[in-house]
This record gives C-alpha cells, structure tokens and sequence, in this order.
C-alpha cells in the first residue's frame, strides 16, 4: 500500500492503523457525513446535466440546446471526476 493515506473529504492525512482490519478513509465523522453529502447532490446533479446531454441528443429543445451540448458534457465529465475522487479506494486497478 506504500503511500500515506489521506481523508477523502478533506484531505488530512489519517494514522497508521496498528493490527488487522480496514484502514480509515475518513478523518471524523463530520467528514463522512459531508461526503455523504456530497455523494448525493454529485449524484442528483448528474441525472439532470445526463437529462440535458439526452434533450440536446435528441432535439427535444429545439436548435438552441445543440450549442450547449459541449457545456452540459464538460459539467458531465467534471462531475463524474469528483465522483471517482470521493468512491476511490485506493487500489491500483488496471
């Protein structure tokens, strides 16, 4: 695992944990809650920029909503970061 390990909400480095079990990924409690938090408005805010990215794909809003489409993919693409940044474990996946 070599790297110190850091809060995912606020980034304070957390202790080692001495023996078995999993390490923490939260420095307190407050950090947790304001992740969950987060986690939440993140998932709320994606279903309506995705809501967006599918009327202008669709033409539901006419030809104004086919120049938005590059801002409403770039929110998509920002969002789904910080959502990888909060679920991330870790791992080194390939």
């Amino acid at each position: 695992m070599g790297g110190e390990m850091t809060c995912r909400k606020c980034g304070t480095a957390l202790p080692a944990r001495p023996g078995p079990g999993r390490p923490a990924t939260y420095c307190s409690k407050a950090c947790r809650r304001a992740a969950e938090y987060e986690l939440r408005r993140i998932q709320a805010a994606l279903e309506t920029v995705e809501g967006q990215i599918r009327s202008c794909r669709f033409g539901w809003g006419g030809r104004s909503m086919e120049r938005d489409f590059p801002k409403y993919e770039a929110e998509r693409v920002r969002l789904e970061a910080r959502l990888r940044e909060l679920l991330d474990d870790g791992s080194e996946d390939d």
